[in-house]
């Protein structure tokens, strides 16, 4: 292993004045044992500047550049795992708490210090045995209580986190849960996901790509008789980049959903493409979008009006109704936020 300091561009020299460059090349296999490792500085008032790295999730800080490269060292040689880096991370927000996930081939594996090793095709699946298993030790939650464990990429030039692209989801009451996160591929020029015990790819196209990847993933869960209806599994929170280019192929519709709830009144707005509509839901805290598709406006409203109730943003004896409208916003992410959705 070997690690070097090295001065950033001038440009950006200001709060990521170096560059940690780990060479991994006898540690962890090709492509990816080499990296540029930000270096960040802080300057609180009236204390010393402080010089910080954050590897896989694991933050360092000292008040020296030079004084991170040992530490790093020890934290790389510790994330090494069968000759890889980790691919993924679960982090638990409330614990603080972080658990690397490896991928060899198609298949990712989460380990647990003297515990079991899950490995699974789907990431989904290796999340819930982990996250049943830390619960059944009592290392997450509290009495009573369970905590998510949310999920990260990790940038294999930085070893930064990523948070995903969007999620596909399948909640139907009665029928087992399904959860995958979609990334972007290290080119930029697909995404992609582990589901249906395989890994699911689909070219970048302006906007295209996150229906098209919902229907090979959906085409393919009904093939296993894990997804009986497609409008079922649907793309969640989105960037409002990524909403812009998926809108700009829809039709907006002269109409929206309206909850008319006196604590949490909202609007979402419908837009068409082809024989299925799309209900598009703000979640303002994130300022990341839901979508939900239904194959004419009132299955869509049924499907948005459950998923509401189940997360408590909407009272069991309410409903949403559908209005005609004029002068809605012609952009599909309005100026200013419609959608007053309280996130549980």
């Amino acid at each position: 292993m070997q690690l070097a300091l090295f001065h950033n561009l001038p440009a950006l020299g200001q709060s990521i004045p170096f560059i940690l460059a780990a060479s991994l090349r006898d540690e962890v296999i090709p492509p990816h044992n080499t990296f540029h490792i930000p270096v960040y500085l802080e300057q609180p008032a009236g204390r010393p500047p402080l010089f910080n790295v954050e590897i896989c999730g694991f933050r360092l800080e000292a008040e020296a550049p030079e004084a991170l490269i040992g530490p790093s060292a020890r934290l790389l040689s510790g994330l090494i795992n069968m000759a890889r880096l980790p691919t993924y991370l679960f982090v638990a927000g409330l614990s603080r708490l972080l658990y690397p996930v490896y991928t060899i081939g198609d298949e990712v594996f989460a380990t647990t210090p003297g515990g079991p090793v899950f490995r699974h095709v789907e990431l989904a699946k290796v999340r819930r045995w982990l996250s049943d298993y830390l619960h059944t030790m009592a290392e997450l939650g509290q009495v009573g209580e369970t905590e998510t464990l949310h999920v990260r990429g990790v940038d294999m030039n930085t070893l930064g986190l990523a948070r995903p692209a969007f999620y596909l989801k399948k909640r139907v009451q009665g029928e087992e849960e399904f959860w995958a996160p979609v990334f972007v591929a290290e080119d930029g020029l697909s995404l992609y996901t582990y589901a249906a015990s395989a890994k699911r790819q689909t070219p970048i196209q302006d906007g295209r790509e996150v229906l098209a990847l919902h229907a090979q993933v959906a085409e393919a869960l009904m093939a296993q008789g894990r997804l009986h209806d497609p409008c079922d599994l649907r793309p969640d929170r989105l960037f409002p980049a990524d909403l812009q280019r998926f809108c700009h192929h829809l039709t907006l519709q002269p109409y929206h959903l309206l909850c008319d709830h006196r604590d949490r009144p909202q609007q979402i707005p419908l837009y068409r493409n082809g024989k299925h509509y799309v209900a598009v839901e703000h979640r303002q805290t994130e300022d990341r979008y839901n979508l939900f598709i239904g194959v004419h406006p009132a299955d869509l409203r049924d499907r948005v009006a459950q998923d509401l109730r189940r997360r408590q943003l909407l009272p069991a004896d309410a409903d949403l109704t559908l209005i005609s409208h004029h002068a809605f916003p012609s952009s599909p992410i309005p100026s200013h936020p419609t959608q007053e959705i309280v996130l549980q």
